[in-house]
Order: C-alpha cells, then structure tokens, then sequence
C-alpha cells in the first residue's frame, strides 16, 4: 500500500491527463456505496466496458496496487481510465 498523501501532480502528469482526454479517455472514480451492486465483489470479477482499465483502489487512504484478489468495501474508490464513463458509472451502482 502507499500513502497517498505523500503523492503530487508534476507537470509531465498534468499533461498525461491532457493526452488522455485528447484521445477522448477520462479518468474516472467510483465509490462503493453501502449499496453498490459491486460492495464484496472480487474486483477482477467486475464486468467493465471495452477500453476501460482499473488504474487503483484506494481504501483508507491507501493504495492498493494488488487488484486481481481485491474484494470491494463500502467507501473504497476505485479509479478507472475508460473512454465510456457513462457506463462505468452504472456497473458501479446497480
């Protein structure tokens, strides 16, 4: 896990966020609700649209970079890059 607060933006990543916007990618982040569809999911199990990547979960303030046997909790965020936010949004909260 990391600290994300020992994280910041450079402006190498500011511009990486611009390049993915100009390839029409967002970055994307969903919290898991007391009532998410995906609350106690296996993460990896999660049916995501085409062109949509799982880039981090974070879970009290910490990152979790081990997501293939991540189980999701009420309050975790997860963190997406996807070119269909839309959707994303929605497989988050059924």
């Amino acid at each position: 896990m990391t600290n994300l607060q020992a994280l910041s933006l450079t402006p190498r990543d500011l511009n990486n966020i611009t390049l993915l916007k100009s390839h029409g990618l967002s970055i994307v982040e969903v919290k898991i609700s007391q009532v998410s569809f995906a609350k106690g999911q296996l993460l990896s199990n999660i049916r995501l649209p085409e062109n949509t990547r799982v880039v981090c979960l974070v879970r009290n303030n910490k990152a979790i970079v081990e997501l293939e046997s991540a189980f999701l909790e009420e309050k975790d965020s997860v963190y997406l890059i996807t070119d269909d936010e839309e959707t994303v949004r929605h497989v988050f909260t059924l």
